[in-house]
């Protein structure tokens, strides 16, 4: 299906977002597979126990959110934003009222929902940031160079610490969080990241079509390197903090490469249909999976069944609480702004 350089919105996205959601919450349950393998007498179980460990690395699927995040603000306002207050009421209810809600929800449970939250402060700033960063008299690409040399130079000072750590192989002062300056600092860490969408959705409409097998090399390469940040991290003093930026370079051509190879071919319509309750799936399952564990013993037979109850609790909290969300901004942007794009 052709797309029109017009349209606001790319197929294929939604599924990447769906992909990425997933991999952070299985990074963030125990993997109950990958403890009953690695203590196998038989060395080939040990081994995927070992691959099974590290094979979901959250970190690197929310530095791939934040590139899809600059795409889908940048492309449908790089000629202007007619109202900037528009803007801002509509992306920052998307965002506040669920993340109020699950913030208030996980004030019991002591507040799993730390473990992403991080970023969705990032976010906020950034979508704050954005109509003075479209005014700046500069390209997007000088824009992202000084972001990622400011960005280097924090983590080359701040997390002195972890380069130590590295260089010593030890664990004294170790933190390996690629969160760990905070919400008042992160969001400068991962601004050039976001930036990369941005620069996407500069040159998508002059870029074209690839091959389906491109694709599919670009996913191997991606899925294997994040296998070894993870690995790198929990057994090589190699701190996300230190790796993430750069692997944010390999993630940008991936996911350039998706989009345009999805602008002339559908994706799977299960996927993409999931993929509008990422942000509910990204958001619920720390409080899901605690909740779950409650009521349901977590074993190898019962992890397959924590999966599917808590994409069922997401997917709940999208009709419940997300989707409803959408529906005020717009409400309110009709209202007050006349118009909505």
């Amino acid at each position: 299906m052709q797309q029109k350089q017009s349209q606001k919105w790319f197929y294929g996205v939604d599924s990447i977002r769906f992909v990425l959601a997933f991999m952070v919450m299985l990074s963030h349950f125990d993997n109950m597979y990958a403890d009953s393998l690695k203590h196998s007498i038989f060395l080939p179980f040990k081994f995927a126990g070992a691959f099974l460990a590290n094979a979901f690395d959250g970190t690197s699927a929310v530095i791939a959110f934040f590139i899809i995040s600059g795409f889908v603000i940048h492309y449908p306002s790089k000629t202007g934003i007619n109202n900037v207050l528009q803007f801002w009421v509509r992306r920052f209810l998307r965002i506040l009222i669920p993340l109020t809600v699950i913030i208030a929800a996980g004030a019991a449970f002591g507040h799993p929902e730390k473990t992403v939250t991080w970023s969705l402060f990032c976010e906020l700033i950034y979508y704050a940031l954005y109509p003075l960063l479209l005014n700046i008299n500069l390209s997007w690409k000088t824009k992202f160079i000084i972001a990622w040399c400011v960005a280097a130079l924090i983590i080359g000072i701040g997390s002195y610490h972890d380069v130590v750590a590295l260089f010593k192989q030890n664990n004294n002062e170790y933190q390996g969080y690629y969160w760990q300056f905070g919400n008042y600092i992160t969001w400068l860490i991962g601004l050039p990241c976001w930036l990369l969408g941005v620069l996407i959705a500069e040159n998508i409409d002059r870029l074209e079509t690839t091959t389906y097998s491109k694709v599919v090399i670009y996913r191997i390469i991606v899925y294997t390197i994040s296998c070894f940040c993870c690995l790198g991290k929990f057994h090589l003093h190699l701190s996300y903090i230190l790796t993430m930026n750069v692997f944010a370079l390999l993630l940008y051509k991936w996911i350039q490469t998706e989009i345009i190879y999805y602008k002339n071919s559908l994706p799977n319509f299960t996927l993409e249909k999931m993929g509008k309750f990422s942000y509910s799936l990204y958001l619920c399952h720390p409080i899901a999976f605690i909740l779950l564990k409650r009521f349901i013993l977590f074993n190898n037979f019962t992890y397959p069944l924590f999966i599917l109850l808590t994409i069922l609790s997401a997917y709940i909290f999208y009709w419940l609480v997300e989707r409803p969300s959408h529906q005020i901004a717009r409400g309110i942007n009709r209202k007050y702004f006349l118009s909505v794009k």
